[in-house]
């Protein structure tokens, strides 16, 4: 492995610096456009003080900004945003029960992610980023210096050991705080990040290196144990740099900063995990391998042109508009200032004064040749040509044709109206979006990939609930993203989430007595606007019983059943699972359990039937009201005639509910296929009791058991 010196990395700096500058530069010139500061300030010249002064020389000529780039800059970047508003882990393979849970367990990740580091905020500066500088960078990283404060860790002594109090408890070290851990979202803007100067794109470069200032006191609390360390960056700490400051819209002298240096290199041949470093101009702070061999900075470019592997913003297309709008602007404000108002023409002679006054009239007399009044000007010749270059803008930067589809309101309040034009606007900016959307997808990616690596299982409870605990492992032992799961964008624009909502009332509507209470309960999960996981819990519950139990038996165990589980869906979803293609693939051990468990489930069904049969069966009600039917029975003396039979109401009312319950068993028999129906009764016996197999089922309350290799589940301890 080749290691560099800080010579070496200075002269990597020098060229990477060289190969942009002139970009660098154009970079800064987008930030203060954007924020209205055009023209670099001379003095303290004032428009008030032309204005009153009269005073047009070169020295101090009248400057106005009207800033319509700034408008156009908050356009794109709104719109980008709306149409590439996040992304979502999806499964790789519907079909697949592990890429659906790792995707489930991934997604309830990231949606905690998002919420504890604010990237719905994070996402705003990005977009802004990468619209008004052309360019977006991130360095996403594991800081375990960040997060919430967990208290010091064990004061060790001279001789390297832990120390203890007197009560034998651990002696905190006051200056070692410990924290919990947190993924941290670095800015970097494009005028800090350098490359390759021979890479065509950054993608492919194979180093990226960033600066930024950092407090030198801080540097050298960092590295206080480190002699040499601590002594270089002492030495530059009376130095004085200039560095970019937007507020004040140029540059600025900063006294009391260190510039640091970071340098990432590619995994590659040469670099197997990728190396880093951090450097001053004189001294290498750190180096070493990449955390978990993951490359932390990430980019999307704007507009990327042949030849140039960096992006360029759309202000430089509003520029030269914005320039002479605000010239002529300028003139016109000018032409005001210098012969803005009304002017009197006498001949040399002519003698004014003041006349009578009258009530609302002011009165001048004169003597000699009448005077003239010369009216003034408001630069009205100007106003046509602003207003041209004002549209010509906006049509150059498709901001007329976007706005003009915005506030068509064809089709009232018609639902698939504003789907149609929800589309038809996002096909305008689809490139832009596109590209932002990768730079999304890149970010979740990666932020998943360092939470596996790192998220404790106390970090990790709150995401996923408690209720996944049992499939920690699942999430922890998952392989690589790009194999187990695909991050998509996600569209969640109201008029997308409406059509969601009418497809589901669709399916509702006209299948909805085809489907069962499982299924409904998926539905209203997925539904946009009525997916309260509390609310619809009991639809749910089943469902996740299943595919946890479903897992559990792919890991190699055999998790416990109980009496009170839905014995027929869960039947049937095993059976499902047997059917698939996949099932003939899997160890045998693991096929061996998905039957072993299915027939419990089917004993544990008909212990189920057996039950209620049994409860409903010891004895007949005989009491209430004599009801005749339409049946006739002997009478007991054989010289009469048979007579009609009655029978107490109670009885009656039991016969009924005894045939409802018998024809629910049948329907749930008759929804079962072959197989299934099968078991069950043969489980039940000819004559609904358990029958000879009905000792093979597993007791519910059996704890979990592990299926080692080349072994079934274990048939022991069998009821």
């Amino acid at each position: 492995m080749k290691k560099h010196t800080v010579g070496d990395l200075n002269r990597l700096y020098q060229d990477a610096e060289a190969a942009d500058k002139s970009l660098f530069a154009e970079q800064r010139s987008h930030v203060l456009l954007i924020a209205g500061d055009h023209y670099n300030r001379r003095g303290d010249t004032k428009f008030s003080q032309i204005r009153d002064n009269r005073d047009v020389s070169d020295t101090s000529k009248l400057r106005l900004t009207k800033n319509h780039t700034h408008k156009v800059h908050k356009f794109y970047t709104q719109s980008v945003m709306a149409n590439a508003n996040g992304v979502t882990p999806v499964p790789q393979l519907d079909g697949e029960m592990q890429d659906v849970k790792a995707a489930e367990l991934n997604k309830a990740v990231w949606t905690d992610f998002q919420t504890r580091y604010k990237l719905k905020r994070k996402r705003r500066s990005w977009a802004s980023d990468y619209c008004g500088i052309g360019e977006v960078h991130l360095k996403v990283f594991w800081d375990p210096d960040a997060g919430d404060f967990e208290g010091y860790h064990q004061k060790i002594d001279e001789y390297g050991e832990p120390e203890f109090d007197m009560q034998g408890e651990p002696v905190p070290d006051k200056e070692n705080p410990k924290f919990e851990g947190a993924l941290t979202y670095e800015r970097i803007y494009g005028f800090n990040l350098m490359r390759d100067p021979g890479a065509q794109s950054l993608d492919e470069s194979p180093y990226l290196i960033t600066r930024k200032m950092v407090a030198t006191p801080t540097l050298r609390s960092r590295y206080k144990d480190d002699d040499e360390k601590t002594k270089a960056i002492s030495d530059g700490s009376n130095e004085t740099y200039v560095v970019f400051d937007s507020n004040k819209g140029g540059y600025e002298r900063a006294k009391g900063f260190t510039p640091v240096r970071e340098y990432f290199f590619r995994p590659c041949v040469e670099y197997p995990e990728g190396y880093f470093y951090i450097a001053t101009k004189g001294v290498i702070l750190e180096e070493g391998e990449l955390p978990e061999g993951l490359f932390p900075i990430l980019s999307a470019g704007f507009d990327v042109h042949p030849t140039s592997p960096r992006g360029r913003s759309i202000i430089k297309q509003a520029r030269p508009y914005q320039a002479e709008i605000n010239r002529a602007a300028s003139s016109q404000a000018l032409h005001q200032i210098t012969i803005g108002d009304d002017k009197i023409l006498y001949q040399s002679g002519t003698k004014l004064a003041p006349g009578a006054l009258l009530p609302g009239v002011r009165g001048i007399t004169f003597q000699g040749m009448e005077p003239k009044i010369l009216q003034g000007r408001d630069g009205g010749q100007y106003q046509n040509y602003i207003d041209g270059q004002i549209r010509e803008m906006y049509d150059v930067l498709d901001v007329n044709n976007i706005m003009a589809q915005a506030n068509d309101v064809k089709g009232g309040n018609d639902l698939y109206a504003l789907l149609f034009r929800s589309s038809a606007q996002k096909q305008q900016l689809s490139g832009y979006s596109e590209q932002f959307e990768d730079f999304l997808t890149d970010v979740c990616s990666l932020s998943l990939e360092l939470g596996k690596a790192y998220l404790s299982e106390e970090l990790l409870i709150p995401a996923i609930g408690m209720k996944e605990y049992v499939n920690m492992a699942e999430y922890k032992s998952s392989t690589k993203l790009r194999y187990q799961i695909k991050v998509v964008p996600q569209d969640d624009t109201l008029e997308t989430q409406f059509g969601k909502q009418l497809s589901f009332q669709h399916l509702l509507q006209y299948g909805g007595q085809q489907l069962g209470r499982e299924d409904i309960g998926m539905l209203m999960r997925n539904m946009p606007f009525a997916n309260n996981e509390e609310m619809f819990k009991k639809y749910t519950i089943d469902n996740d019983t299943t595919k946890n139990l479903m897992l559990a038996i792919e890991r190699g165990e055999y998790p416990q059943s109980i009496e009170e589980d839905n014995h027929e869906y869960i039947i049937s979803e095993l059976s499902l699972r047997v059917k698939q293609a996949d099932f003939g693939y899997l160890e045998p051990q693991i096929q061996k359990a998905y039957l072993q468990k299915r027939q419990e489930h089917s004993q544990l069904a008909a212990q189920k039937e057996q039950k209620i049969l049994a409860m409903q069966s010891k004895y007949i009600p005989a009491d209430g009201p004599m009801i005749a039917v339409e049946m006739y029975v002997d009478n007991p003396d054989p010289k009469k005639a048979p007579k009609r039979a009655r029978i107490p109401q109670r009885a009656l009312d039991w016969l009924l509910k005894q045939l409802q319950a018998q024809n629910g068993s049948m329907e749930r028999l008759e929804q079962m296929n072959g197989g299934e129906a099968s078991m069950m009764q043969n489980a039940m016996g000819p004559d609904g009791r358990q029958g000879a197999q009905g000792g093979q089922g597993m007791p519910p309350g059996m704890p979990p058991q592990q299926i080692g290799p080349g072994q079934g589940p274990n048939m022991g301890a069998m009821r």
